[in-house]
């Protein structure tokens, strides 16, 4: 009898040992919006800490959503989604702002606000969590470096251009070094060397310990890495370039229900 509560403790401590290791759980999620578009169908994803992941296809396909999902932006219509080991079906308003301050989210859409200059844009991720006014000048000013902006510190937003746009989002998404990053297409709008200098940066996230989740459509950007590729098609994952055919499928091509 000892034995067997030995043997099951060692089950229980293993369990609890591989539940620590994962960053985020889907389990057979289903997004509908009405009237009836489905932008995700029974999606199923494990995402270990300190993994870079990309979610691929066409627009429409479903990635925007399942993204929102992962920040509770969305709220899935069936199935499960956990992140950090909290329930985002049930998680309390303190703790999922305490969550949020953890996941870096660079939009598709960008989401500056234009009447503020690209410092304190960047600067926003950080002030949440009460950093150093002289560490938000000097993260700002490496990054933007990293970047090749280091002249726009001081411009407004709204005088940018969006690739220039895109890069300070990407900027203010990992100023404060999260846990999750979140990238709705971060490379769109750049030509392939700014492109190398942002998934550098992500890289460099990464050794930190940093677990990223890339929307893409842009093949090179992982066609000679290692990384996990989930592709998905009007809302299903397809596995061997094959996924369930639905007549009455309806899916938008509107990327904001991606």
């Amino acid at each position: 009898m000892t034995k067997f509560f030995r043997n099951q403790s060692k089950i229980f401590m293993s369990k609890k040992k591989k539940a620590s290791m994962i960053m985020a759980d889907i389990i057979k999620v289903t997004k509908t919006y009405p009237p009836n578009v489905q932008a995700l169908a029974d999606i199923s994803l494990t995402v270990n800490k300190g993994e870079i992941i990309f979610l691929t296809g066409k627009s429409g396909a479903g990635k925007t959503t399942l993204l929102k999902l992962l920040c509770r932006i969305e709220t899935p219509t069936k199935g499960l989604v956990e992140v950090a080991g909290y329930d985002l079906s049930k998680i309390s308003r303190g703790n999922i702002q305490k969550l949020r301050r953890n996941i870096g989210i660079a939009h598709q859409d960008f989401k500056l606000l234009p009447n503020r200059t690209v410092a304190q844009n960047i600067a926003i991720s950080m002030e949440v969590s009460y950093k150093r006014a002289a560490f938000i000048r000097q993260r700002t000013k490496k990054l933007l470096d990293q970047l090749d902006l280091a002249d726009k510190y001081d411009t407004m937003a709204l005088e940018l251009s969006r690739g220039e746009q895109q890069r300070v989002t990407i900027a203010r998404a990992v100023a404060n070094d999260p846990k999750l990053i979140l990238a709705d297409e971060p490379t769109g709008n750049l030509d392939s060397e700014t492109t190398g200098r942002v998934m550098d940066l992500f890289r460099e996230c990464n050794s930190k310990g940093a677990t990223i989740i890339i929307a893409t459509h842009d093949e090179t950007i992982y066609k000679n890495t290692n990384h996990q590729v989930m592709e998905l098609h009007q809302g299903y994952h397809v596995v061997d370039d094959e996924y369930p055919e639905q007549e009455n499928l309806h899916a938008s091509s509107n990327e904001s229900l991606q």
